[in-house]
Formats: structure tokens, C-alpha cells, sequence
């Protein structure tokens, strides 16, 4: 009986071992990874494509297209550190 009567303290309330911000987090990071293998796969193809033996035409759309996508990268990260130290 004497043991009915003991205090129990705070009743404990079960939390979710992540709240919504966290599910968020692993979704974003998902969302990212997903990313990262599409773009992973697309070079993959381009190195199968325009491999030695491949055509003149071939090769040259694939330094073209290569050159521009870097050239826009380097502009886009160029912005981002130049907005970052502002």
C-alpha cells in the first residue's frame, strides 16, 4: 500500500525521437542525395557518349555544353561568395 502513495513525480509524456523540423531536415537531405546520384548518372552518360572513337560531333557538343555549364557554375559561386561577404 505504502508504495501507491509514493510520489511519482512529472508524468512522462513520450516524445517522437525527431520533431518536424528534423523530418524536414532528413527530407531536404534525401532531396539532396537524390540529387547528387541524377547528377552523378548524367556525367556518367556524357563519359559513356563521348568516349575515344565517338564522333567529331559528338565530342564537340559535349565540350560546348561542358565549358557552358562551368562557365555558369563559376558565376553562380562567384555571386554566392560575393553575397555571403556582404
Amino acid at each position: 500500500m505504502d508504495e501507491l502513495c509514493e510520489d511519482q513525480g512529472l508524468p512522462q509524456v513520450e516524445r517522437p525521437i525527431y520533431d518536424v523540423k528534423s523530418a524536414g531536415l532528413c527530407t531536404e537531405d534525401e532531396e539532396y542525395i537524390t540529387k547528387i546520384k541524377e547528377f552523378q548518372a548524367y556525367l556518367d552518360l556524357v563519359q559513356k557518349i563521348a568516349k575515344p572513337g565517338c564522333s567529331q560531333e559528338v565530342l564537340k557538343v559535349a565540350l560546348n555544353s561542358m565549358a557552358s555549364l562551368v562557365k555558369i557554375l563559376n558565376c553562380m559561386s562567384s555571386t554566392l561568395k560575393l553575397r555571403a561577404s556582404l
